[in-house]
């Protein structure tokens, strides 16, 4: 499945199109940078708007059929779409949705020769223990008092946590630090969309 079938589906559906309109023209010129748009504006919504839950899953249901192509470049961006899919259902007790959704995932995982999918699970293993966390986009946004700069990067943060939740949180991570966390994250993320508008905040600007 193209990259431009998908997207031109995501254009068609009405009720996402109020969003996808707002989306700058300059993300829409590139495919990995479109691709990268979407799937903040999906991330973006279930934190800010949860009432919009059945437009982010239309949105990802779109996003998460798009294949794996040993492509990191873009498969980056549809995992995370998986990822926050999976939560979803998790949340809403659909079993076969998150279970295909986690299928995706693993399935790239396993994708390849057999050192590089040793290295594949290493990388994975890391992650999982929360080793390639920092908060140095964060604080240096912090620093220099840009609020906008904040909120992208702690939603970036939060999409990391969500993923390390999915996957199985590994110590010193645990699934009730990741939820303490992700739930801290995102409530500073609502606090400065309320303070800026969420029009000032990465897809919409």
């Amino acid at each position: 499945m193209q990259l431009k079938e998908v997207f031109t589906r995501i254009e068609k559906k009405a009720e996402l199109h109020s969003y996808i309109e707002q989306i700058p023209a300059k993300y829409k010129k590139i495919q990995k940078a479109y691709l990268a748009a979407l799937v903040k504006l999906s991330y973006l919504l279930y934190i800010t708007q949860s009432d919009q839950k059945p437009q982010i899953k239309e949105l990802l249901d779109e996003l998460s059929q798009i294949p794996f192509a040993e492509n990191y470049d873009y498969w980056t961006w549809v995992e995370h779409a998986l990822i926050l899919q999976a939560r979803i259902a998790r949340e809403e007790g659909q079993s076969d949705v998150y279970g295909q959704a986690i299928k995706r995932i693993d399935d790239a995982l396993q994708t390849g020769e057999e050192d590089v999918v040793k290295v594949k699970h290493n990388v994975q293993d890391r992650f999982v223990k929360g080793e390639t966390l920092t908060t140095q986009t964060i604080d240096a946004a912090i620093g220099q008092k840009k609020p906008s700069m904040e909120c992208e990067q702690r939603i970036l943060y939060i999409l990391k946590l969500f993923k390390i939740k999915e996957l199985g949180a590994q110590l010193p991570y645990t699934d009730e630090k990741i939820d303490a966390e992700s739930q801290q994250y995102i409530e500073r993320v609502n606090e400065i969309i309320k303070q800026i508008g969420i029009q000032k905040v990465e897809p919409f600007k």
